[in-house]
């Protein structure tokens, strides 16, 4: 199986490959430089595996939810690549991919089930993104759906235990992001979703069966998921 996955939702910007089994990986804090870095990070990665393009079985993309600019970018890429080989598509939760680094990190810690992994990035004008997720045989599953709220709602999450991380956290509770253990502050500090766990659960999700038309491929924003669904609740019945 060999996938070609590509994140770019936040500042960071990143490429991987999953080839059977491994994966190769590039990764750099960018804001603003996603449009410059990313075509030659893929190749990158390609190259270093030595596979070509013509071999991939898919392409994945960290969906969203985050910046407008780095989903429509992501997701321009993976079409276009997709169209030209013929290949199928696999958007992966940017949010997904962010507990699946954290738990990769923290396997060693804490591998129960009922441990929670709460992502959030934040989403300007005084919201966050987040999610909650459980770890299920090694790999993160979502719990409920996720969401866009004001950064309050997140506030008391960590006392239901678990791992809190991302941008969201950092920018409205700062605090909550030390620990008495050096292990677990490394795995928490500056978590952004990356195209190496985009990749790994790209791999999980094409075993599954669960790729789409390069043409069905879209965005996932979550800030216009939720106007949409206050103006359908608006409407007379």
């Amino acid at each position: 199986m060999k996938i070609l996955a590509l994140e770019t939702a936040t500042e960071a910007c990143s490429a991987a490959l999953y080839c059977d089994g491994e994966i190769v990986s590039r990764y750099e804090l960018a804001p603003r430089r996603h449009t410059q870095i990313i075509l030659p990070m893929l190749d990158s990665v390609l190259d270093e595996a030595g596979i070509s393009k013509q071999a991939l079985d898919a392409i994945a993309f960290g969906r969203g939810p985050g910046a407008f600019t780095g989903l429509r970018i992501a997701v321009g890429i993976a079409q276009g690549l997709a169209l030209a080989l013929d290949k199928p598509v696999l958007p992966i939760s940017s949010l997904a991919a962010m507990s699946q680094q954290v738990l990769d990190a923290t396997i060693n810690l804490s591998t129960a089930a009922d441990v929670h992994y709460i992502p959030a990035i934040d989403a300007r004008m005084g919201e966050v993104y987040w999610g909650c997720y459980q770890n299920i045989d090694g790999e993160v599953s979502l719990i409920d759906e996720e969401k866009i709220s004001k950064p309050e709602v997140i506030g008391g999450l960590d006392k239901q235990g678990g791992f809190c991380f991302g941008s969201g956290w950092q920018a409205y509770y700062p605090e909550l992001m030390t620990s008495d253990s050096s292990e677990i502050t490394t795995a928490i500090n500056d978590v952004f979703p990356s195209a190496q766990s985009i990749a790994k659960l790209a791999a999980s999700a094409y075993s599954r069966g669960e790729v789409i038309d390069a043409a069905d491929a879209e965005p996932v924003y979550l800030r216009n998921d939720v106007a949409k669904k206050k103006a359908e609740q608006g409407k007379p019945s």
